[in-house]
């Protein structure tokens, strides 16, 4: 990406304008050397100052991102699924930008396509309860308001390839059920009449349907 673009992109999203420049150095670059390429592109110097701050408060935590003695470097072999899936369930009530939420769950997406060709039959309800998980993952952010349209598409089609069906409806009405259910607070009695706060998931693809991920409810 020339230094135009660069510059343009920080204008529209300057957490990929940060991250673009680490992506592309050679070696581990300090924040200063960032941000000095940025302003040489042609971004102004107190817009870079002001959006610095909340760009590395977060970067460690994307899984190509290595940082050490101040500088910042790309790997080309991102961390395990494990750690991204741990960001991710970490960081729910934080406001994740699209920018790293979206790498995060492609990630943990990438290793569970990977694991379908090495792992038997048996083990394919492990796989889709982590898509689950992930998929309540990115509904939280959705209804939240952030910018993930390309995350939800993406978890929709894996949730479907992975015959998981949602469980409930947000807003619906439903008799409580300590199977299907999880009370966002003091647990209910089984029949009692609960609100379905997020939706969650019941897999499809092994004879009975089973549960992956329970739908959180409200009384």
């Amino acid at each position: 990406m020339d230094t135009g673009t660069v510059a343009n992109q920080f204008t529209k999203d300057p957490g990929t304008a940060f991250l673009e420049i680490i992506r592309t150095s050679p070696e581990p670059v300090s924040a200063r050397e960032i941000k000095k390429r940025l302003i040489d592109a042609g971004a102004k110097k107190a817009d870079v100052d002001r959006r610095w701050p909340a760009f590395q408060r977060v970067v460690k935590l994307h899984p190509q991102i290595t940082a050490a003695n101040t500088r910042y470097g790309w790997s080309a072999d991102p961390r395990s699924a494990q750690s991204s899936l741990t960001v991710l369930a970490g960081n729910l009530l934080a406001k994740l930008p699209p920018w790293l939420a979206q790498p995060l769950v492609r990630n943990v997406a990438s290793a569970v396509d990977g694991a379908e060709s090495t792992h038997r039959a048996g083990n394919e309800f492990e796989q889709a309860r982590m898509v689950a998980a992930l998929a309540v993952a990115v509904d939280v952010l959705h209804t939240r308001g952030d910018t993930i349209a390309e995350v939800s598409k993406l978890f929709a089609e894996e949730t479907r390839r992975k015959r998981l069906w949602p469980l409930g409806r947000r807003g619906e009405t439903v008799a409580f059920d300590p199977v299907s259910h999880e009370a966002e607070m003091d647990t209910p009695a089984p029949g009692a009449t609960v609100r379905v706060a997020r939706p969650g998931y019941v897999w499809r693809g092994g004879g009975e349907p089973v549960v992956a991920a329970k739908a959180i409810v409200t009384v």
